[in-house]
């Protein structure tokens, strides 16, 4: 029977009051500096560039690259402060690692992890240079991961880990940082995969999911579902790998039912069927992705499932031909393959197979026995990472217990304190000003008698001259107004306006194609204020430098009594643009009034 383990999943290598007072001053100073890691110079120009380049990794990481190699190319580097050179190789890293290129600045990755733990011992709370520090540790490890230097590939992956969980405040949930934290569990637990500790690796992905899904992440947190189902298939918990690959294809289908990736959990889903005994429809699909699959990784991965199956039925000629299908470009993860070959050559006496596949499947075999002991050593290096983490949250938990504990404390004795003292100068000085309150009081009431007689006063002559004001107003106003009630009385059109000035029915941003005047008509009503107001509407623009000839139609509308809202009905605008045209009149005007009183009054004085 074939065991889903056969299934090849190519493994990508290049893969209190005053101590309160102390307190909140520490954790602001903490919490809002910034320092400036770019300490030799200033050079905001490259740093754009590099903010560019950012942008552009987080969609398309060839065009990334190619403006990272622009920049070398035009020997702009030079000009980069220290900081920023570094942060430019950790993109150069980043861009080739995502286009499967192979890494071409070992050295200066190396030399910038330096760097930046140089400036964490300086500044250990500052977020970006941990995230930067964080990010340059994890392309070391994608470097060595690279070179199989497997164990410095896991330590640097679990210092990046380490560095980035030091990340506090609100950053710690900011989109970039919690995925990088959820890429990191991934490369770890896909080490992890590989070691065999397939718990350890389950823990890393299911924290990487959490992750991926608090951000929406969709495509990733499909690829660790499907890479959780082949974990569980290995235990034989078929239930939880069935339900994972049926989570990544839910996932898949919600943000491209075109994905290539539809391919993979259909093969793996089909694999895993056949494991528990449905035969025929495994194979037709398996059969189907092999004829019709052009895509050449994805056509090879279908050949290794039919070899498997065929294998498995003792068809081993057809066994035979879709194995060596498989085999040319996949030089990873194959020894089940070359074992599977020999042992068919050693069934059927075909020298010639064990001849081929023979001394690969011995080289093979004697580098999984070299690497056994490495995984050992990897495994317990993973679990005393955990340990220590687990040690340091225990003792972060108690340290902040304890402190939270003295807090409390202090603040309790200083705060008793205090009000103790207060209590005393309280009696002292109620002691000491009894008589002279007593004393003191009676002036207060005479005084008091004395201001409101002379409020009073005041409040009449105030009156007496609000009064005179509105009556000399009144005839100020008296000629304007017979004036509009002529003009109105006289134009249709303005009867119309002042008839929807007074609908309470119109909304605001709510359109009234039926009420819209034409242009024409826009252009024609100023023009019956300027006749019957001896050309004021074209001295008013004369005299305010700002204001535009389009500017008199809202001048009419207003001295018509309209709103915006009846404003932004008839001329089809948005409430918005007719109310920030109304303060900018108002603004250049100089007035807080109605635009309507200000105009009138313009009007009056000229």
């Amino acid at each position: 029977m074939m065991r889903f383990s056969d299934i090849k999943f190519k493994r990508h290598k290049i893969s209190l009051l005053a101590v309160i007072a102390v307190a909140v001053i520490a954790i602001t100073t903490i919490s809002c500096s910034k320092i400036n890691i770019f300490s030799e110079k200033r050079t905001p120009y490259h740093y754009n560039i590099l903010a560019d380049i950012y942008r552009t990794m987080a969609f398309d990481a060839d065009s990334a690259l190619l403006m990272i190699e622009e920049l070398g190319n035009n020997s702009e580097l030079d000009a980069l402060t220290k900081a920023e050179f570094y942060e430019y190789h950790i993109l150069l890293a980043e861009a080739r690692y995502k286009c499967i290129l192979p890494s071409v600045n070992e050295s200066e990755i190396r030399q910038a992890v330096y760097y930046f733990d140089s400036l964490i011992k300086k500044h250990p709370n500052n977020n970006e240079l941990l995230l930067l520090n964080s990010r340059a540790n994890y392309y070391k490890g994608t470097i060595e991961d690279e070179q199989d230097n497997y164990k410095e590939s896991l330590i640097s992956y679990l210092e990046a880990l380490k560095i980035i969980e030091k990340i506090n405040g609100i950053n710690r949930n900011r989109e970039d940082i919690v995925r990088f934290k959820a890429l990191t569990y991934v490369r770890i637990g896909d080490i992890l995969y590989w070691l065999d500790s397939y718990d350890a690796s389950i823990e890393c992905l299911e924290k990487a999911n959490t992750l991926f899904t608090s951000i929406n992440h969709l495509n990733a947190s499909a690829r660790n579902h499907i890479l959780l189902s082949i974990i569980y298939s290995h235990n034989f918990n078929y239930d939880k790998s069935f339900r994972h690959i049926s989570i990544a294809d839910s996932l898949i289908m919600e943000f491209d039912e075109n994905s290539p990736l539809r391919h993979t959990t259909e093969r793996i889903n089909a694999a895993l069927m056949y494991n528990i005994g449905y035969h025929d429809e495994p194979f037709k699909i398996m059969m189907r992705q092999y004829n019709t699959l052009t895509i050449p990784n994805l056509k090879k991965e279908a050949a290794a499932v039919l070899g498997d199956i065929y294998y498995s039925k003792g068809m081993l000629d057809s066994a035979i031909y879709y194995y060596e299908q498989y085999l040319p470009e996949n030089k990873y993860s194959t020894i089940d393959v070359f074992n599977h070959l020999v042992e068919i050559g050693l069934k059927t006496s075909n020298n010639e197979l064990i001849a081929k596949y023979g001394p690969i499947l011995l080289e093979e075999t004697n580098k999984e026995l070299m690497l056994s002991a490495i995984k050992t050593d990897l495994s317990s290096l993973y679990k005393q990472y955990m340990i220590e983490i687990a040690n340091e949250k225990e003792f972060k938990s108690i340290r902040a217990f304890l402190l939270i504990i003295i807090f409390i404390s202090l603040s309790f004795i200083v705060i008793g304190l205090y009000i103790l003292h207060f209590k005393k100068i309280i009696y002292r000085k109620e002691i000491d000003n009894k008589d002279f309150y007593i004393n003191s009081l009676q002036e207060k009431i005479d005084k008091k008698n004395s201001e409101n007689k002379h409020f009073k006063q005041k409040l009449n002559n105030l009156e007496n001259e609000l009064q005179y004001i509105k009556s000399k107003k009144y005839l100020t106003h008296a000629p304007f107004d017979l004036k509009l009630k002529e003009l109105i009385e006289s134009s249709s059109l303005c009867q119309e306006l002042v008839k929807i000035s007074q609908d309470t029915s119109i909304k605001t941003n709510v359109p009234y194609p039926d009420l819209i005047l034409s242009e024409k008509v826009q252009e024609d009503l100023p023009k019956l204020f300027n006749d019957k107001f001896n050309n004021a509407f074209n001295k008013i623009i004369d005299k305010y430098k700002g204001l535009k000839d389009s500017d008199k139609i809202y001048f009419s509308f207003y001295l018509l009594g309209m709103e915006e809202k009846h404003i932004s009905a008839v001329t089809g605008k948005s409430y918005n643009t007719i109310y920030n045209r109304t303060k900018r009149i108002q603004e250049i005007l100089g007035s807080n009034d109605s635009i309507k009183d200000t105009i009138r009054d313009i009007i009056i004085e000229q």
